[in-house]
């Protein structure tokens, strides 16, 4: 066990190659816990670590303040690490960095924490994987390269993307788990206050499941039934980013035997897909869009 006993961190990587810092337990640090600066290759095992002893749900919670762990360098690995108090539990301003089987509960969200921060705008190259994210969540600015996959969000957990210069790409979002308490709180949401997102390419989030949360995704499909010439589906309440849709699909299913009207895509605007026919029939208009990538050729 290694005590900072409050008077500043724990332990400091600089320019180093290939370190492992395997089975500690850091606690009362104020700054960082584990500082990891330029070099390459360290690597975090089977470590435990928060700036107050606690087992969740400490009454000085909102008080909690220094970064547990603090990755400034590239190429490194973070695995089967529990976090347990901090106001960030890990902070990554390096490229090409992996956290595995991470476990953060170190500052809710609500007391303006954050577990995992990415601090690399325009060049993230991050892999979170099989991560428990416990009531706090994670926030990365300007994402490129970004893939996020087997984790669960608990207790109104949520990925944020944060604009700088309003760029997002190459960003996997998928098969994720989050479970909130039905307060409508969006899985993966926007900060724009900077400046809205105006670079959108390779985004997929999809494959994700819910319960008590609501879900964002930049994939959606659904359905319009009606008799009548026009047919329009709302994806507004799925899509993550507003009045974008690259690629639409439809199928027009008339609900009467000998039936084949005319029918095209009008209007893909504002998030909403209008389909129209030449002729009122009675019908189902099934309809999957898409935020990400269109090849044109």
């Amino acid at each position: 066990m290694l005590d900072s006993n409050y008077r500043g961190g724990g332990i400091s990587v600089i320019e180093s190659l290939r370190t492992s810092i395997d089975n500690c337990y850091i606690s009362h640090f104020t700054t960082d816990g584990i500082l990891v600066r330029g070099g390459h290759e360290t690597y975090i095992r089977n470590c435990f670590l928060g700036q107050h002893i606690t087992a969740g749900s400490d009454p000085n919670e909102k008080d909690f303040s220094g970064t547990a762990i603090n990755l400034r360098g590239n190429d490194n690995a973070v695995t089967d690490v529990v976090i347990f108090s901090g106001a960030v539990g890990v902070m990554v301003s390096g490229q090409a960095n992996t956290l595995s089987g991470v476990h953060c509960y170190n500052k809710a969200t609500g007391w303006g924490g954050t577990g995992i921060y990415l601090r690399l705008p325009g060049l993230t190259q991050t892999r979170i994987v099989n991560c428990y994210m416990d009531y706090t969540g994670i926030v990365a600015e300007d994402p490129v390269q970004l893939h996020i996959s087997s984790s669960f969000f608990l207790g109104d957990a949520f990925i944020l993307f944060k604009s700088i210069n309003g760029i997002v790409r190459g960003v996997n979002v998928v098969d994720n788990m989050f479970s909130g308490g039905d307060k409508g709180v969006d899985i993966v949401q926007l900060d724009q206050s900077k400046g809205p997102f105006t670079t959108i390419d390779q985004v997929v989030i999809d494959r994700n499941n819910v319960q008590g949360m609501t879900l964002r995704a930049t994939v959606a499909r659904g359905l319009s039934q009606g008799n009548g010439s026009s047919w329009t589906v709302d994806f507004n309440p799925i899509l993550l980013f507003p009045n974008l849709i690259k690629h639409a699909q439809y199928t027009l299913s008339p609900s009467t035997t000998g039936t084949f009207p005319n029918h095209a895509l009008r209007n893909v605007s504002g998030n909403r897909v209008t389909v129209e026919s030449d002729v009122a029939v009675p019908a189902t208009v099934y309809v999957t869009v898409d935020q990400g990538t269109v090849i044109t050729s």
